[in-house]
């Protein structure tokens, strides 16, 4: 990868990042109380307000040929909440839709330090970083303490995401409907600050991704 390329990655992931946050979290949201504002119900203001992240993954889809994981989240979410809405028609059952997909994905995140050969944590890393796949690789098999901080970011994600799906169903089921997409959006938010905090916090200690970037390479 060539200098320019390595410029282009970060500004190429911050820019995905705010599509991604506008799609999944602004437009939901807000969608959601515009609706309900022009006198939609409930139901159908949970469902219409799910269709911006369905859209992008769809455009990502078409864009990009290849159906990821997250996307893959996506789009069973969107499919569950329709025929939820056909069979029950109860906004409180669509309003754990982020606990559908906040269960597998913990699931999945705890389950990697068993059954992969790699943390998801690590795996996300390296998708993150193409260019720098190879050293990330070497640098997990060379190092014990660099695979002990991807093992331990892997539990505490997955920690973090069991106990959000857990807050998430408590909520809908006990507070009033109106509520909880802005409280669950919040706590989505915060959750993910605190853990890349966390994530950047155990990184700077180990230290090996800070000389990953400082210097191009590892001495």
């Amino acid at each position: 990868m060539s200098e320019t390329q390595v410029a282009e990655a970060p500004k190429n992931s911050v820019r995905s990042t705010l599509v991604s946050l506008g799609c999944d979290i602004v437009l939901p949201v807000a969608g959601y109380y515009a609706l309900r504002a022009l006198g939609v119900s409930e139901v159908w203001s949970l469902i219409l307000s799910g269709l911006p992240p369905s859209a992008r993954v769809v455009f990502s889809l078409v864009r990009h040929r290849k159906l990821d994981g997250p996307a893959t989240f996506v789009l069973l979410v969107l499919v569950l909440n329709l025929g939820t809405a056909a069979i029950s028609g109860d906004a409180r059952t669509l309003l754990i839709r982020s606990g559908w997909v906040s269960l597998p994905l913990a699931s999945w995140m705890l389950g990697s330090l068993f059954l992969g050969r790699r943390p998801m944590t690590f795996q996300a890393a390296v998708a993150l970083l193409p260019g720098r796949a190879g050293q990330l690789e070497s640098l997990y098999d060379e190092k014990p303490g660099f695979r002990r901080v991807w093992r331990r970011l892997a539990v505490i994600w997955g920690v973090a995401i069991l106990a959000g799906c857990v807050a998430n169903i408590v909520m809908a089921y006990t507070l009033p409907v109106d509520s909880v997409p802005a409280l669950d959006t919040l706590l989505q938010v915060g959750s993910f600050v605190l853990l890349q905090i966390a994530t950047q916090i155990l990184l700077h200690r180990e230290g090996t991704m800070r000389t990953l970037w400082s210097r191009g390479r590892v001495r």
